[in-house]
């Protein structure tokens, strides 16, 4: 059972928050790892949620809470509604105009993509594009966000929140902190599978040595300051 203990944002986190994340470049800091490691630095060791025997800090919600943007399911979409997206259980809350106040939960598997618009403040300059595995041949209960839609191979983005120790408090056992990860991986559309990917050169040659000999669109150094923006390079070059 998760408890939530209610927190008050002072304008000023607000403030830094903004202007942190809105000079923080590509992944060099992920933004939404930048959010993450923001929220725990400013709220401290007192502002914790309960997960079992745990209190823990920071937040599991990717850029935070209440973020616009629309929702798809079967059986029914919402449009410019406020989302809220939890990492750690894969849960989806939106607020509707009717209930503002008390969010509706969509548990794994009831969501089948949603949308978070962009928010340059957030630094998210374009929309954000989610889908639930299980349409993406994947057995894992988590959502996957699109980076490239290919006409044979796409690539994606899977976050996901761990409990991991506090390392400035070793005093209170009890106390643990959200740490936001991620894992890239890529779809081939002729064969159905999703495969992990890893963001280097070597693996990435070899992944795809049997389709195309991509080492030479590879650029170490943006892998590593952006890998976002290089991997979609070198998708591009895949699919054609």
């Amino acid at each position: 059972m998760i408890l939530n203990k209610k927190i008050f944002f002072p304008l000023s986190l607000l403030f830094v928050t903004t202007v942190v994340l809105g000079q923080t470049p590509g992944a060099v800091g992920d933004n939404a790892l930048n959010y993450n490691r923001l929220i725990k630095e400013k709220t401290g060791d007192g502002v914790y949620k309960l997960i079992g025997t745990y209190k823990v800090v920071g937040t599991s919600y990717l850029f935070g809470e209440k973020n616009q943007g629309n929702l798809f399911s079967k059986e029914a979409n919402a449009f410019n509604v406020f989302l809220s997206y939890n990492t750690y259980n894969q849960e989806v809350e939106f607020y509707s105009s009717s209930n503002p106040d008390k969010p509706l939960v969509k548990g794994p598997g009831t969501v089948d993509s949603f949308v978070l618009n962009r928010n340059e403040s957030l630094g998210i300059t374009n929309p954000l594009k989610f889908v639930y595995g299980t349409h993406l041949w994947s057995s894992e209960k988590a959502f996957f966000k699109e980076i490239y839609a290919g006409k044979r191979f796409s690539l994606y983005k899977r976050y996901k929140s761990d409990l991991g120790y506090v390392s400035s408090n070793y005093v209170q056992s009890e106390l643990r902190q959200f740490d936001l990860l991620f894992d890239f991986f890529y779809t081939d559309s002729e064969t159905k599978t999703i495969k992990k990917l890893k963001p280097n050169s070597s693996s990435i040659t070899k992944e795809f040595k049997t389709i195309k000999d991509v080492s030479g669109v590879i650029n170490t150094d943006e892998l590593n300051a952006n890998p976002e923006e290089a991997l979609q390079k070198i998708f591009d070059y895949l699919n054609n």
